[in-house]
């Protein structure tokens, strides 16, 4: 007699469906606890408790327990886990930790390219938590005078009716970041700190920035000068036009514009950024200049395409775990005890001596305590199957 492999097959796609994320019942948190009592040495098992404490949103608790299992065996999975119920209670520093704990595991290229994502996007909420302090301390910030030298570059405008030329607003604006960071006399303040503050500004739906916005969020940034521009496409070409704003008090300091064929964009900013850069007053020595004059980029569809880049890495990202999560999880308890049971089920049918249930420690059948019945009801035939059955259900 065949055992009935379709009847297993449906059995595992109900447990390989997940568990979903359910809130931790008094009654599941004393099976948790006792449970995490019983295996207080084993990391895998702790682990497995932690998460389910993570998704049920018992925090603290998950806490106490991924930070135990960590203690005993550090893991990507636990790792992963920690920093994100870190983040979940606002710890953003530790999570930071524990992300960086986790990268030092071993890991697939997937896990890799989706831990990274995770530490940029914590990076990013770092960020505006920040933005959002200054903000709220914005009449403080107004009376104290900003850092000497410091200067941020706001992203710049395009005005045009190509699309494909859009990204040149970013694109522009990185270069002047780029050139005026070989200037000593500067101090930059970071690209993506003054994405972030535009965005709680609600600056970014504006179209530009004028001197009294430009100033408010140099202000925020505890600037010295702020840069914005535009970018104009022509009939013929391209037009940049550029103007340095005083935080203090709002004036412009320094402007400039030019124009030219696309292919002399380069040419074009970084005429423009010297001539602001003596409007301003800055020393350059001949080095610095040397160097700002350089052009890093060869060819435009080249600059067109890191432009495209930094535009896409300027929108804010979805700060989803899902996909972290996925690649992170164990099998975790509820999972794992439905797993279990399928497969103590599915192996009773086919040799009871050896369905007595499954060990959570070992993940192998253990014996039928009424062995000699059970030993007279095993059927040789459906035996030589038993290795297939337990690949085609998971050990739990």
């Amino acid at each position: 007699m065949r055992f009935p492999i379709a009847a297993v097959l449906i059995a595992c796609a109900a447990c390989a469906g997940g568990s979903r994320l359910q809130p931790v019942t008094p009654a599941e948190v004393v099976a948790l606890e006792a449970e995490r009592a019983r295996f207080a040495g084993d990391a895998d098992v702790l682990t497995r408790i932690g998460v389910r404490f993570y998704e049920g949103q018992e925090y603290p608790r998950a806490l106490d327990v991924l930070t135990a299992a960590m203690a005993l065996r550090p893991t990507f999975t636990t790792a992963v886990y920690l920093g994100l119920t870190h983040e979940a209670v606002g710890h953003l520093d530790s999570a930071e930790v524990s992300y960086r704990a986790a990268g030092s595991s071993r890991m697939t290229r997937a896990q890799r390219d989706q831990l990274d994502s995770r530490l940029a996007a914590l990076a990013r909420t770092r960020l505006r938590a920040e933005a959002r302090a200054s903000i709220a301390r914005e009449a403080a910030l107004a009376s104290t005078p900003p850092e000497p030298g410091t200067i941020a570059v706001m992203p710049w405008t395009f005005i045009g009716t190509d699309a494909d030329l859009r990204p040149l607003g970013i694109g522009v604006a990185h270069l002047v970041l780029t050139d005026l960071s070989r200037v000593s006399a500067f101090k930059l303040v970071e690209r993506e700190r003054v994405q972030v503050l535009i965005e709680e500004m609600e600056l970014a739906n504006l179209g530009r920035v004028d001197p009294r916005t430009a100033a408010r969020a140099g202000r925020l940034l505890r600037a010295e000068r702020v840069v914005h521009g535009i970018v104009r496409q022509t009939r013929d070409g391209i037009q940049l036009e550029a103007q340095v704003f005083r935080t203090d008090d709002g004036r412009i300091e320094a402007s400039q514009g030019a124009g030219d064929r696309l292919e002399r964009l380069f040419a074009l900013e970084k005429g423009i950024l010297l001539s602001l850069v003596d409007q301003m007053g800055v020393p350059v020595s001949p080095a610095e200049r040397r160097a700002i004059t350089e052009r890093p980029i060869q060819d435009m569809q080249s600059f067109l395409a890191l432009s495209r880049g930094l535009e896409a890495q300027a929108r804010p990202p979805t700060l989803n775990s899902s996909a972290l999560t996925r690649l992170a999880s164990p099998v975790a308890p509820t999972e794992m005890a439905g797993r279990a049971a399928t497969l103590t089920s599915a192996i009773a049918v086919v040799a009871p001596s050896t369905g007595g249930g499954v060990d959570r420690r070992t993940r192998l059948p253990v014996a039928n305590p009424r062995l000699p019945e059970a030993l007279r009801q095993d059927n040789p035939s459906r035996i030589a199957g038993l290795p297939n059955l337990i690949i085609i259900i998971p050990r739990p």
